[in-house]
């Protein structure tokens, strides 16, 4: 049996569902993508965006994908003004409470100036909203010049985070290969495997599956996540 077969049994024991409510403002899927790398997700990352959410005034912040856009979407460039205006320190400190910084280094860039950076990059390129996002992946060439713009943030990695925002904005066709995910993988086939492999195996595993890359990402760090 090849990788995408061993990948298919296995994931037959998995709890795979289709996408629910998802973030309905660009800016918290910019501050989801930056705050969960390396971060506990449920404690950390998900209080961090509702409590900016909170303090935004943006009274739905999730919403499910018949629903949106949400009508009172907040412009990216409404996220970009609010840190600049506060400074990067007090948004950290007072607004979304949460310090963290892009590696574990307390000379590091701050997040929040990664996912301040990573905003106006695709407010400089015209995606201000999800639809904008939405029509963006159906442009390629604009879509690889964003990409080679935003893997010079601090904290870009392996390239997960930037694969992980694509998917918070709408793409269901993205893998973020983060630990977790590899983690199952070098499990279920017993070696390592790199970034680039893990994006090939489980992009034609779900298509053989029936299911959005996206779906199968998904389930694979739910179950990774409970143990």
């Amino acid at each position: 049996m090849d990788d995408i077969g061993r990948v298919v049994v296995a994931a037959g024991h998995l709890a795979i569902k289709q996408r629910g409510p998802r973030w309905a403002h660009a800016s918290l899927c910019v501050l989801d993508s930056v705050f969960s790398i390396n971060a506990h997700y449920e404690r950390h990352t998900v209080p961090t965006c509702y409590r900016y959410a909170a303090w935004a005034g943006i009274s739905v912040p999730l919403s499910g994908s018949a629903q949106l856009p949400v009508p009172d979407e907040q412009p990216l460039q409404g996220f970009v003004t609010h840190i600049q205006t506060h400074g990067e320190e007090d948004f950290s400190s007072k607004v979304l409470q949460n310090r963290q910084r892009t590696r574990a280094n307390r000379d590091a860039p701050l997040k929040v100036e990664a996912a301040r950076q990573y905003a106006e990059l695709l407010v400089s390129h015209g995606i201000a909203t999800l639809a904008d996002a939405n029509a963006l992946f159906a442009d390629l060439d604009k879509l690889r010049a964003i990409e080679r713009d935003l893997a010079g943030v601090a904290g870009h990695g392996s390239g997960a985070r930037l694969a992980y925002l694509w998917m918070l904005l709408g793409d269901d066709n993205r893998i973020k290969p983060d630990r977790m995910v590899l983690r199952w993988l070098q499990t279920v086939l017993q070696r390592t495997v790199t970034t680039v492999q893990a994006i090939s195996i489980l992009t034609e595993a779900a298509a053989r599956l029936s299911y959005t890359p996206w779906e199968l990402d998904h389930a694979i760090w739910n179950n990774q996540r409970k143990g």
